[in-house]
């Protein structure tokens, strides 16, 4: 299994659970659409309203953990890491096929604080409960050819 092939299965699951820290270490936990998931890292979305972003503001660890059921097949993926912000220029990528943007962003379009954030550096896990496969992988510099088997 390569990298794109296990980031390609986070991007499909859609939504995963996002878990940071508070100023007093208190962890929390909620769900966030994945926009993007390639070799360059996992890329969201979120205001600079919320309260996850000003724990990442603080603290910019999290983590992310996703999990998919279809007929036989059920596979999880975590991953811990280093988020930055990164701008505007992905939002217009991040928003194409989300149903849930004018739900949870009504004014998406005029709205200039959303905040797109990558996770650019971390290593994470992909087990497939059911036919038993397991890989470790790295995100971030070199990690193209980071994913090993375990056992």
């Amino acid at each position: 299994m390569e990298l794109n092939d296990i980031l390609g299965i986070l991007k499909d699951i859609g939504v995963a659970t996002f878990s940071s820290v508070d100023e007093s270490g208190k962890p929390h936990a909620r769900y966030f659409h994945i926009g993007v998931a390639n070799e360059q890292g996992v890329f969201f979305m979120t205001s600079p309203e919320t309260h996850f972003y000003k724990q990442v503001e603080t603290n910019p660890q999290i983590a992310i953990t996703a999990m998919r059921e279809e007929d036989y097949l059920i596979q999880v993926i975590r991953i811990e890491g280093k988020i930055r912000k990164v701008g505007p220029d992905l939002l217009e990528t991040l928003l194409a096929g989300n149903p849930y943007v004018d739900i949870v962003y009504p004014n998406h379009q005029t709205d200039e604080t959303i905040q797109v954030f990558q996770l650019y550096d971390g290593e994470g896990f992909y087990h497939s409960l059911t036919q038993g496969h397991k890989y470790v992988f790295a995100i971030g510099e070199g990690a193209k050819d980071s994913v090993r088997a375990i056992s």
